[in-house]
C-alpha cells in the first residue's frame, strides 16, 4: 500500500564480491537513499532490500526484528530468504512473495551460478 498500485520491481547484482558481514553497512547505506525518495509524510516511494548469495542461500537484510531473523549489528537482522536445494532456490514459510516468483529464482539462480564460477576463477 505504500508504494502504490504501479509497483515495478528490480534485481541487481554486483559483480563485485563482498564480505557477508557488509550487510548491515549496505542496509543502512539503502536506507539513506530511501529517506531521500520518501513522500513529504516520510512514507517511502523506493524499498531497496540488500542482500547477499552464498552457494546455500539468499540473505536480505531487515530493520526490522522477528523470531526468523539474526541480529547482525548496527540495528540490522538477516533473513534466510530462499535456500538452495536439489538443485534450486526454495522458498521459506516467510519469503515474500516477489521472491517466490519464477522471475526471481531464475534471476537468483543465474546471480548463484556466476558467483559459483568467481570462486571457480571460471570468470
Amino acid at each position: 500500500q505504500e508504494m502504490g498500485d504501479e509497483l515495478v520491481r528490480e534485481w541487481v547484482s554486483f559483480e563485485k564480491l563482498v564480505q557477508q558481514d557488509a550487510i548491515a553497512d549496505a542496509k543502512r547505506a539503502t536506507n539513506r537513499i530511501e529517506a531521500r525518495f520518501a513522500r513529504p509524510d516520510g512514507s517511502r516511494t523506493v524499498n531497496l532490500d540488500p542482500g547477499y548469495i552464498v552457494p546455500p542461500r539468499l540473505v536480505l537484510a531487515t530493520m526490522k526484528d522477528f523470531a526468523h531473523r539474526i541480529y547482525v549489528g548496527k540495528r540490522v537482522y538477516a533473513e534466510v530468504t530462499l535456500i538452495y536445494r536439489d538443485g534450486e532456490f526454495q522458498p521459506l514459510a516467510w519469503t515474500y512473495p516477489d521472491y517466490q516468483q519464477p522471475v526471481a529464482l531464475d534471476f537468483f539462480t543465474t546471480v548463484r551460478t556466476a558467483y559459483l564460477a568467481q570462486l571457480s576463477g571460471d570468470s
